[in-house]
């Protein structure tokens, strides 16, 4: 139970007013029996890789979010309940959007990290399960499942799409002159690496496979307002139709943040630099093909090889306008006479990542570790009327394959029996406390996490990557010290040591020993790591 001055600390920062405060502190919230409302509409809205503390109405929100203000982020946690102890299912991308489609641990089918085990064609979406009880789907932005027989959108139950195939995509670059000006480039060999460029794909209708979409070129577009634009428009063309299951997936903020829009760019005085594909040198931020150093450097910190003073502000820049995007889909459900039949989820696939500039305070690590920084990702669960609203939650431990159940449940629609995912809807209404008594992790046999309450225990193959720090003028420096992961195993207090910084392994063997027999019994219900084609991999 969490006492009035903790909720007083989340709504100060989020400009909540103190006559308010009851719907913070004793709103419980009542469901209506699914029977007796209509099938509830449904927008999930994904962030890729969104620092933890990157919202403005949190305690742990850095001075500069603070100061532009998250108001669509604010607003929906205003109307709906945040959950502080969210996880995805990896620290990565493509495995962790697999297990919030499906509900399930992905490493079921061998998914454990880039390139493994793909989308199958016997693992059930949300999309094609609502899609049986007269769900209209559509989904815009990133798709990235590591391959398998069903990956492309319209062949895992939705009715359209519109976005990219990719783990990254160009945030401005969208038209196929652009791909074009990069094959007469001197130096370009054929592979874009990381900086993908051209046109969206766009497909229409159930079982209308990738090569049969329509590439489709945007001049002066913006990857962040395009797939809002369409979310807008397929919500307002669903008005008093059948009901809908919308997923937006954005590939903000996930890199290359440093290309930014000129609007955004300029409210948050970041550098900008126009795209000219004809002009005779490109300069940072864009990718000159003879460039030695992009491919070696751009995972880290862009082809300039170094931390960029203006990484930041970039990361903000992109930050804003997805934040933008939450505050039009919400006026839009309000615009239409939805917003009350609608049940809204936002979450980040992960952790924010160190080479975007992300703040993920007070965890600890970044994308792409079993750190907290990487796992744990910022969660809202919004549907005004039906659920409580401007709560937040800090006790339950909480999966992204939860969601695929609480849609299930909330539309009175049966749930399949072979989710990992749980029920949310008693928690959201206070009649549960707890949600998942403990989760696993694993990137490989010899790299995973498991948490049980407090607890974690972890066995990293480790990391090590330079660190930044932000001065009070904005600009991104390196830190004195890289930033660092251990490779052993390692015993955490989670509710005393959220930083992760003592390892108390020796202190507690008998606690580990649990958790690690735990884990173990886990492991061995899980698939050893397959490829996209579903082949084990020879290093598993």
């Amino acid at each position: 139970m969490k006492s009035r001055r903790d909720f007083l600390k989340y709504a100060g920062a989020a400009g909540i007013t103190i006559s308010g405060m009851g719907a913070l502190s004793s709103c419980t919230g009542s469901l209506i029996a699914p029977s007796e409302q209509k099938k509830p509409n449904v927008v999930v809205i994904i962030a890729d890789d969104l620092g933890y503390a990157d919202m403005s109405f949190l305690p742990d929100a850095p001075d500069d979010v603070k100061k532009y203000g998250t108001p669509g982020f604010d607003r929906l946690a205003k109307t709906g309940t945040y959950f502080k102890n969210a996880y995805g299912t990896s620290p990565i991308c493509s495995p962790s959007r697999t297990g919030l489609i499906t509900g399930r641990y992905q490493q079921r089918w061998g998914n454990y990290w880039y390139g493994d085990g793909g989308l199958p064609s016997r693992e059930l979406t949300i999309p094609e399960h609502l899609s049986k009880s007269d769900y209209v789907t559509a989904k815009y932005g990133k798709t990235h499942h590591n391959g398998g027989d069903k990956e492309f959108p319209t062949l895992h139950g939705f009715d359209e799409f519109l976005g990219f195939m990719f783990h990254t995509w160009d945030y401005i670059r969208l038209s196929q002159k652009d791909v074009e000006a990069y094959k007469a480039r001197e130096g370009f060999k054929g592979n874009f690496g990381c900086q993908v460029v051209g046109p969206l794909l766009w497909a229409e209708g159930k079982g209308k496979k990738q090569e049969e979409a329509e590439k489709v070129s945007y001049e002066d577009g913006f990857t962040t307002e395009i797939f809002t634009d369409r979310a807008c428009e397929f919500i307002e063309r669903r008005k008093g139709d059948k009901p809908f299951y919308l997923h937006v997936a954005h590939n903000a903020v996930h890199q290359p943040t440093y290309v930014v829009d000129e609007k955004w760019a300029k409210r948050v005085g970041a550098r900008y630099l126009p795209w000219d594909r004809n002009a005779e040198n490109w300069d940072y931020p864009y990718w000159e093909p003879n460039e030695e150093r992009h491919q070696k450097f751009h995972k880290r910190w862009g082809h300039m090889g170094k931390v960029d003073p203006e990484g930041r502000r970039c990361y903000l820049a992109n930050l804003l306008a997805l934040d933008e995007s939450v505050s039009r889909i919400l006026d839009t459900l309000e615009k239409t006479g939805q917003r009350e039949n609608t049940l809204v989820v936002f979450v980040s696939d992960n952790g924010g990542t160190i080479n975007t500039y992300a703040n993920n305070a007070p965890l600890s690590g970044f994308k792409y570790m079993f750190a907290e920084g990487g796992l744990r990702v910022p969660m809202i669960v919004s549907m005004p009327g039906r659920l409580p609203e401007g709560k937040v939650n800090e006790e339950a431990i909480v999966s992204t394959m939860d969601i695929f159940p609480t849609i299930t449940s909330l539309a009175g629609l049966k749930t399949p029996d072979n989710l990992d995912g749980k029920n949310l809807l008693p928690v959201l209404n206070g009649k549960r406390k707890k949600q998942h008594e403990w989760l696993a992790w694993a990137q490989s046999r010899n790299s995973w996490v498991i948490r049980k309450g407090k607890w974690k225990l972890t066995n990293n193959v480790g990391w090590e990557h330079k660190d930044f720090r932000i001065k009070e003028n904005g600009d991104a420096v390196e830190a004195e010290k890289p930033y660092k992961y251990p490779n052993s195993p390692q015993l955490f207090n989670l509710e005393e040591d959220i930083g992760e910084t003592k390892n108390l392994i020796d202190k507690y063997p008998v606690i580990a020993k649990e958790l690690r027999e735990l884990y173990n019994s886990w492991d061995s219900q899980m698939a050893g790591r397959m490829d996209s084609s579903g082949k084990p991999r020879k290093n598993p």
